[in-house]
């Protein structure tokens, strides 16, 4: 038999399995600005010229990338940033962003199935990147 991970955390374990203190403190899973953003823009290089100026534009006007993810409401986003941006960092906020997970090195990204590209406004951006030779041709 092999004694692994799980045999000493049990016998490190001072609590129970599931047990919640008092008044924990939530958590919030976000998604990196900049990958908001290229994903937002289209964009498939997280350090592309245009994900960094919303980058910078954002943070200049809120101060760090937590006080961007955490803090303004939609409409203060709208004055700074384009609409599907700010929208993706609402939808981040609140949790509603479907991610497809990542696997054996490959990192997981920003799904956008029907409903969520319809409230985001993506369906109608251009895919910025490289193109294939069909994209050439009309159909």
């Amino acid at each position: 038999m092999t004694i692994g991970v799980q045999h000493r955390v049990e016998e490190l374990a001072d609590r129970e399995e599931g047990f919640v203190p008092d008044n924990p403190i939530p958590f919030k899973r976000l998604i990196p600005l900049s990958e908001l953003i290229a994903s937002a823009l289209r964009v498939e290089n997280l350090h592309a010229q245009r994900v960094r100026e919303e980058y910078d534009r954002l943070i200049n006007k809120f101060g760090n990338e937590y006080a961007v993810l955490l803090d303004p409401p939609l409409e203060s986003l709208l004055e700074v940033t384009h609409q599907r941006v700010a929208e993706l960092i609402i939808l981040n906020r609140e949790g509603r962003l479907k991610i497809k997970p990542g696997f054996d090195g490959v990192y997981g990204k920003i799904s956008f199935d029907e409903p969520q590209e319809k409230a985001v406004g993506v369906e109608s951006l251009p895919r910025v990147g490289q193109q294939s030779l069909d994209s050439y041709f009309k159909r």
